[in-house]
């Protein structure tokens, strides 16, 4: 009577085995034909992506060699408004290529130049001034660093459509017998080589490279720290002891610093001077149970303490239990924005969980305040008729090349109740930037 048993047994755990192996052969096929269906999607969109690149590099091309050429206002904006978009489109295409963790730095910065330095110069011509013959070598520069990396983008397409490249990581994989397939990744790393003696252009403009050579006054009159002193002023602005600190290392760019670590706080200390720099705070924020009012109090008790004097608050926003408010420095009745602090306290028990201080370091000066050449009358004529004023008050603001501008400051609404900040030069009387005034649940921003 058991064999039977047993026997009727192997059969079932057999066709259980059959069953199990049946099902993971389908997972299986279904897995693979869900991988082939993405890659072809991935090959396609790549396709796409290098095609479209390669379109507005060629175009870039053309813009350029028109741009050296262009000796007024209206054809150097046209060119300029040109190159802008077909910058912006090779920038969207590169981000959709898959090039795993490949470094583009000279690549994005060359884009983001380009249509930047056209503008400045178009901005020139329109305010009556001569284009240099240094700045026209500067584009002829560009030129031939968009003919390199054009050229070495169409020679990508044609090796994808020969088959010779690949938009895996892979490299060096065998076609057939005889020929290496290259990676997209390898090649594009070889483009950005190309791009290693790329020029340094110093124009009127925020992607100028200037604009990380500046050197702040705040630091280039102060005396120059050791090791431990600076731990000790980052134990000091911490409350914490010296022994509690360990050090990580050294930040080595125009605001120098030594960076140490406490519990769950990193800390950065100017070289010199030993102002804080920044600190900041992975620490578990519990349950809200804090309004922005009381942030605020936090937020200026931790600025007079560690220093900061004179600091106004402007916008602020909410996120997962933090309050991160915006402190501007004032000083003769301007409000200075370039020397920015954020803070960001805890709605949970009010602890200061981090302070980016790099605004006010690098920026916070010795200003003279000019007196104003237009009336605050003559410059709220030049607001838009479609605005309605409610408030006024008088601005330091930071300009797109590095510098300062002196302003009044037009709080606005429109018909429909929104809010905009208008700022009109105290010099000129012309509007120098327009913000909107976004509010939320969450707090108030600017766009």
């Amino acid at each position: 009577m058991g064999k039977p048993k047993s026997r009727r047994n192997r059969i079932r755990l057999f066709s259980f085995a059959a069953a199990v192996v049946l099902t993971l052969s389908v997972f299986a096929i279904v897995g693979t034909v869900r991988a082939n269906r993405f890659e072809r999607q991935l090959h396609a969109s790549g396709e796409r992506a290098l095609a479209e690149l390669d379109t507005a590099l060629s175009n870039m091309q053309t813009d350029l060699k028109k741009g050296a050429y262009a000796n007024t206002p209206p054809m150097l904006g046209t060119m300029a408004t040109e190159l802008w978009r077909e910058a912006s489109a090779a920038k969207s295409s590169l981000s959709v290529l898959p090039l795993a963790d490949t470094r583009l730095d000279n690549t994005y910065k060359f884009l983001s130049q380009v249509g930047d330095f056209v503008m400045s110069l178009s901005r020139k011509a329109e305010a009556g001034e001569r284009i240099t013959d240094e700045e026209r070598e500067q584009l002829f520069a560009l030129l031939n660093f968009a003919e390199t990396l054009s050229t070495q983008i169409s020679d990508m397409r044609t090796q994808l459509y020969d088959g010779y490249l690949d938009f895996s990581a892979a490299e060096n994989t065998l076609a057939g017998d005889t020929q290496e397939i290259e990676s997209l990744s390898g090649d594009m790393e070889d483009a950005e080589q190309a791009l290693t003696e790329y020029p340094s252009l110093i124009y009127d403009g925020p992607f100028s490279d200037h604009i990380n050579q500046i050197e702040s006054e705040l630091l280039s009159s102060a005396e120059e720290l050791t090791k431990d002193q600076a731990l000790a002023r980052a134990a000091e602005f911490l409350g914490a002891e010296k022994d509690a600190l360990t050090f990580l290392g050294e930040e080595e760019d125009n605001s120098a610093a030594y960076v140490f670590a406490g519990g769950d706080t990193t800390i950065a200390v100017t070289k010199r001077g030993g102002y804080l720099l920044y600190m900041l705070s992975s620490n578990f924020v519990g349950e809200a149970t804090l309004e922005y009012e009381d942030a605020r109090k936090y937020a200026v008790d931790f600025l007079n303490r560690n220093g900061f004097s004179n600091m106004q608050e402007s916008y602020y926003t909410i996120s997962d239990g933090i309050c991160t408010i915006n402190y501007a420095y004032t000083e003769n009745g301007y409000i200075c924005y370039p020397d920015l602090i954020k803070v960001s306290v805890s709605l949970a028990d009010g602890t200061v969980l981090s302070a980016d201080c790099r605004g006010y370091v690098m920026n916070h000066k010795t200003r003279t305040y000019p007196q104003p050449a237009v009336t605050r009358e003559a410059a709220e004529a030049n607001v838009s008729p479609l605005l309605t004023v409610t408030d006024t008050r008088l601005a330091v603001i930071p300009t797109d090349s590095g510098g300062e501008a002196f302003a009044y400051e037009f709080h606005c609404k429109n018909e429909s109740d929104e809010e905009f900040l208008v700022y009109i030069s105290t010099q000129t009387g012309y509007e120098e930037e327009i913000l909107l005034l976004l509010y939320a649940d969450d707090g108030v921003l600017t766009k």
